[in-house]
Order: C-alpha cells, then structure tokens, then sequence
C-alpha cells in the first residue's frame, strides 16, 4: 500500500466510517514524536528513562481498550497478557537496563503490524486466532512513533 492510499473502515460499534489517510496517520506520528522530543533532551535521564518507561507501559495498555471494544474474550484476554507483558518490559527499562524500553517500543511496533489487516487475514488462513480490530489509522501512526521513540532513546541514552 503506498502511503498516501486512504483508508475505510468501519468501526465495529459506531456503524460509521472513518476515513483516514495513512500517509497523514504517519506524519501525525511524526509530529506527536516530535513535540515529545525536547522533554526528554531537558529533563534529567532518570526523568526522561521513567517518562518512557510509562510510555510504554501505556501504549501497550491501548490494546486492552480495542480488546474490550472487540467483545471477544479470548482477544480480549490476548490483549491484555501482551499489554501486561510491555508493562514488565517497560518495569525491566527502569529495573534492570535502560536498552528494555527501545527494544519493548519497537516489539510494540511489530505488534501493531500484527493488527494490520492484510496480516490479520493470513493469520487467520493459518488458523491463528484473530487480534483486536484496531482503527485503521493507528497502525501507520503508532508504528512510526514507536519506531522513532525507539531509534531516539537508544541514541539518547547511549546504545
């Protein structure tokens, strides 16, 4: 899909459409990233390590709200281990090594792929249960904020 294709998709509940360019959903992300940029350059590294940590562990606990807005409870459950599971990895960023919270922010990218439609089709053609119908606009915009905050934070504290 080029980025600039458009996007439509019903939400489940709502019954109304949202049409959204995924090209504009990346550059939101790049600009949501940016403004979060100079709070990290101007506070103290502790500071800054335990804002991304909570970052983290709050971005991952997104799925447990499209988890519940899906009314199944196997996906349901499915989201909320691997928020819980970004969760630990953001408490390990603060506990064991500061190299956990890129390395959780990209694997939250990689989840967010996992939602992408297209794959959520061919995991269902391998019998993989199916994840949270997610917005078609927060994939392209979290993946780009992931990624940068990831590549961001390990210059920043020294990969």
């Amino acid at each position: 899909m080029k980025s600039d294709e458009t996007i439509t998709k019903a939400g489940p509940d709502t019954g109304a459409d949202s049409v959204v360019s995924t090209g504009s959903a990346a550059w939101i992300g790049v600009v949501v990233f940016g403004m979060t940029v100079p709070v990290h350059l101007l506070v103290p590294e502790a500071v800054s390590l335990d804002l991304a940590a909570i970052t983290l562990a709050l971005i991952g606990g997104a799925y447990i709200g499209f988890g519940s807005r899906d009314h199944r409870a196997m996906v349901f459950w499915t989201e909320l281990m691997v928020a819980g599971g970004f969760g630990l990895v953001a408490l390990a960023g603060l506990q064991w090594h500061w190299s956990a919270i890129p390395i959780g922010l990209a694997l939250h990218a990689v989840w967010d792929l996992f939602h992408h439609n297209v794959l959520q089709h061919k995991l269902l053609d391998h019998n993989v249960p199916s994840l949270a119908q997610v917005p078609s606009w927060y994939i392209p915009f979290c993946v780009v904020v992931d990624l940068l905050a990831a590549g961001f934070f390990a210059l920043l504290y020294g990969f």
